[in-house]
């Protein structure tokens, strides 16, 4: 890609905040990159449309957020098997041979652990929803060595096989994963912390993560801090998983900390 501009994209639907376009431009920094990134929302009924465009158009690839991720799987000449067995694609790249999509969410969330100081071999990590960032974290935790478990509305619709247990959401059972695991992450669309997870159920000493991230922490990161615990919001995850996507398409390493210092990552 030397001495060519590399255009990048991030989809989604309504996508009225995304901070993903900073991080794409801060990793082509790092490594001496000329490029650009937009922002493009885009309906689920427009994807094919748009991908379509974005490769006629050159882009190199594209970054694809809710509700794009699993509908993305009918639009693209090949998938990871990560992506498959997840039914979820946040990177989309455009190559000579045709489309390809792969699944960064998992690896993403695993090294951000790494860098909060976590080992996922000890950690116990209960998902709070069964969609496809949830399917995502849950195959790459558990080939990590966590212990994965996940709360569903319908746990008979959710595959046992990928995220090891799932329990009813609120429910007994659930209950009893709550109060063992070290990790709750949200991945759920809920916005309301009482909505999401009673957090009197819950190890005091246990990582709180909300996987949704806007200009200021999330109601439920805000709660869990106001009762000592240790919270974030899903920015971390973020940078993770934009620098995997950069490396997907630039076939190099990014360096990590230009990316925290283009988002602020300090919350």
């Amino acid at each position: 890609m030397s001495g060519r501009v590399v255009r990048l994209a991030v989809l989604g639907d309504p996508l009225r905040y995304t901070r993903s376009p900073e991080l794409h431009r801060a990793g082509l920094a790092a490594l001496g990159m000329a490029g650009e990134s937009r922002a493009i929302p885009t309906p689920i009924a427009r994807l094919g449309e748009r991908l379509h465009m974005l490769r006629v158009d050159g882009v190199h690839g594209a970054n694809l957020t809710i509700p794009l991720k699993e509908c993305a799987l009918d639009h693209l000449d090949r998938v990871s098997d990560a992506s498959r067995a997840a039914r979820s694609v946040n990177t989309v790249g455009f190559a000579a041979d045709g489309s390809w999509g792969d699944t960064t969410d998992g690896a993403g969330f695993v090294a951000w652990l790494e860098r909060l100081g976590r080992d996922p071999r000890q950690e116990r990590v209960h998902l709070l929803a069964t969609g496809g960032a949830a399917r995502s974290l849950a195959r790459a935790l558990r080939e990590s060595g966590a212990e994965v478990s996940a709360s569903a509305r319908r746990p008979e619709s959710a595959s046992a096989d990928l995220f090891g247990t799932v329990v009813a959401w609120r429910g007994e059972a659930e209950a009893a994963r709550l109060a063992a695991a070290t990790v709750i992450v949200n991945a759920s669309p809920l916005e309301d912390p009482n909505a999401i997870v009673p957090l009197d159920r819950v190890a005091p000493a246990a990582l709180v993560v909300d996987l949704r991230y806007g200009p200021e922490p999330t109601p439920l990161v805000t709660r869990a801090r106001s009762l000592g615990r240790e919270a974030h919001d899903g920015l971390g995850l973020l940078v993770h998983q934009a620098r995997a996507s950069l490396a997907a398409w630039l076939g190099m390493a990014v360096p990590l900390e230009p990316l925290e210092r283009a988002v602020k990552l300090t919350r």
